[in-house]
């Protein structure tokens, strides 16, 4: 089987997938490339590289979902001549018929943690395998299951060769150095829409920023509930938890959770406890704030419809504050008048469809209740036919998710213009294969440049596109929104340098403000 004659003739890979793929072929390599440039075609031309010189082994490519499992798996199907037997592995497939499975194919796509499970309990081994695809590599961290299936294949395999693929790995030094130990990489491939190759094939994304002003009621709500929160955290700080003179983000708390529970555990003393107590309120006082000012009213009263009835002793404790009351009474009166981005999206929305009919959106947001709530009123406009895409999970107070099947169907239902509007969480953000996309709007900016440039990479992909943040002025959104313009711009000089001078340089340990 020669490169040549295995593409057909409907892909013609561009010059920098060739030098990439040549580059990917000699050692374990991460792959940065921009949304919407082809890391799949990359995967393909190495693949092929490696079953022409390894004719009795198999290639592994893993996804995070199956939906783009499934949409990998197509696209390699679409472009592979001859009768290589491939197999989609997911969790819907029984245990013994994945063994059965890829014991017989060579082209396997599958979940990660099916292949972690399955090698865990010895289903089969990963000892022929010649290749293992990491797509969206920026989830090999921590415990997540890539890093277990990365220990398992470089320690079984006869002939093993990783290739990461990402739009985005991080713009923290600690945490790229994580990524390239686990996959062992050893070369580092990085493309911009700057590169002199990659130019031509970039199609403008006009960007826009929306600052919309919170109505007088917002502000109110919102200042009660930050005397709330300010109060936990001065205790906070009085026991020396937090730092004193550095504004104190969400993230700087959820670390601080971790540090206290782990001294907990190795039997430090016992006064953590007031101090977990004070972490969880502070948590969820921020998080109130955020649905307040970036969602509305609505959403805040149902986050504190569901502390009033939780089990915890913290949300006990908060929810008797008297300010959360006060908090309830003033967001009830407001509810009425609406966030102003609920207007301004559907402006938006009605105005990309009375210019263009065929257009084809996808709205961002990062809560469920939102998903909802916009769907719903979107589809009362003429000529717009929203969808909800969501995760699996299904929650405590009733919101259904979608099981992998509906997921792939409805994004089949989007691409072929039955839905023109895809409401989405962050589930939409990796790999989505919408080709077409003429609009992309943020409903509240995101705090990470990995989410900034995936959101942003789901248009002007065939065609010039468009990008719009939807922004509460003086609130958390702008904080959020200038942070990941920043760690977008950090991420690059990291990425250059671990080019330069390999994939270990320069690395330190994180501190606590590595999260503000």
């Amino acid at each position: 089987m020669t490169t040549s004659s295995t593409i057909t003739t409907g892909l013609t890979p561009r010059e920098y997938q060739m030098k990439i793929s040549e580059s990917a072929t000699k050692a374990n390599t991460l792959v940065v490339l921009p949304t919407g440039l082809g890391k799949t075609v990359i995967a393909l031309l190495v693949a092929i590289r490696r079953l022409s010189s390894n004719m009795n082994s198999k290639i592994l490519l893993l996804a995070p979902t199956k939906p783009l499992v499934v949409q990998h798996a197509k696209f390699f199907g679409d472009h592979l001549e001859g009768s290589l037997v491939e197999a989609i592995l997911t969790g819907e497939v029984s245990a013994e018929e994945r063994a059965k499975l890829f014991s017989e194919s060579r082209l396997v796509f599958a979940t990660p943690e099916v292949i972690r499970n399955d090698v865990r309990q010895h289903k089969y081994s990963l000892r022929e395998v010649c290749l293992v695809v990491f797509d969206e590599a920026h989830r090999c961290v921590r415990d997540y299951a890539y890093s277990e299936v990365a220990e398992a294949y470089k320690s079984e395999a006869h002939n093993p060769l990783i290739l990461a693929l990402t739009a985005s790995p991080s713009a923290r030094r600690g945490r790229i150095a994580e990524i390239c130990e686990k996959l062992a990489i050893k070369n580092v491939e990085m493309r911009t829409e700057k590169d002199e190759d990659v130019k031509p094939y970039v199609n403008e994304v006009s960007p826009k920023w929306e600052r919309l002003p919170l109505p007088a009621g917002y502000k109110e709500v919102s200042r009660v509930l930050r005397n709330a929160l300010d109060e936990r955290v001065g205790k906070l700080r009085t026991m020396r938890l937090l730092p004193a003179n550095v504004p104190v983000s969400k993230r700087m708390l959820l670390e601080l959770g971790e540090k206290v529970r782990q001294s907990l555990r190795t039997g430090k003393s016992g006064s953590l406890y007031g101090a977990i107590v004070l972490q969880a309120q502070a948590m969820s006082l921020t998080h109130a704030v955020e649905l307040l000012e970036t969602q509305g009213a609505e959403s805040l009263l149902r986050f504190l419809s569901r502390l009033e009835n939780a089990e915890t002793r913290s949300s006990r404790g908060l929810a008797k504050d008297a300010r959360i009351a006060e908090a309830r009474s003033l967001a009830s009166a407001t509810k009425r008048e609406g966030h102003p981005k609920e207007s301004r999206l559907r402006e938006l929305v009605e105005a990309e469809l009375s210019a263009n009919p065929d257009a084809k959106m996808i709205v961002f947001t990062q809560f469920r209740d939102s998903v909802e709530s916009i769907t719903s009123g979107l589809g009362k406009l003429s000529g717009v036919r929203p969808v909800r895409f969501v995760g699996q999970a299904t929650r405590r107070d009733g919101d259904v998710g979608l099981s992998q099947s509906e997921q792939v169907q409805i994004l089949k239902d989007f691409r072929e213009a039955k839905f023109n509007v895809l409401v989405t969480t962050s589930i939409g953000e990796e790999g989505l294969h919408v080709p077409d996309v003429d609009h992309v709007i943020f409903y509240e900016a995101v705090p990470s440049e990995i989410r900034l440039i995936q959101r942003r990479g789901r248009t002007g992909r065939t065609r010039p596109g468009k990008m719009t943040v939807l922004m509460s002025e003086g609130t958390i959104d702008e904080a959020y929104y200038w942070s990941s313009k920043r760690k977008e711009q950090q991420m690059q000089r990291i990425l250059e340098t671990v080019k330069r001078q390999g994939p270990r340089a320069n690395v330190r340990k994180k501190t606590l403000l590595d999260y503000a």
